[in-house]
């Protein structure tokens, strides 16, 4: 098993991802969680369950001007290769009652498994803000 090959899968899922999220295919959007993840966004209540992450998407879908978009910055997979985590970094805009739109920078971790298929699924989804765009300074 290579190691560097599941980092990359895991990162190129990351970015299959992001381009669903954008497309605004709500149902491809969801697959990419596992039917038990938890979603902790900043602020709120954890989101657990696909039902309610359904839900919590329905809502967020209806926030004027949002968008969210996001890429990976580096993946760690166990030798087993089948957990993983990732920091990530993501662009979140939304409109202010003023009608300007709000770009808010932030730095997630997300924590993936390999379902029965081979196929890597979110598990815990968490973010908050960052006061730049990269997540990890370099």
């Amino acid at each position: 098993m290579n190691l560097e090959s599941e980092r990359a899968a895991l990162m190129q899922t990351s970015r299959d991802w992001a381009r669903t999220a954008a497309s605004g295919d709500l149902e491809q959007t969801l697959s990419f969680w596992s039917d038990d993840a938890i979603v902790m966004p900043p602020g709120q209540s954890a989101v657990v369950g696909k039902a309610a992450i359904r839900e919590f998407l329905q809502r967020t879908s209806t926030i004027p001007g949002f968008s969210i978009t996001w890429e990976p910055e580096q993946a760690t997979v166990a030798n087993d290769a089948d957990l993983g985590f990732m920091v990530e970094r993501n662009r979140v805009t939304s409109a202010e009652a003023t009608g300007a739109i709000r770009e808010q920078f932030g730095k997630a971790v997300t924590v993936w498994r390999k379902d029965s298929m081979g196929r890597w699924k979110c598990v815990v989804d968490t973010w908050n803000e960052n006061p730049t765009e990269v997540a990890i300074p370099l």
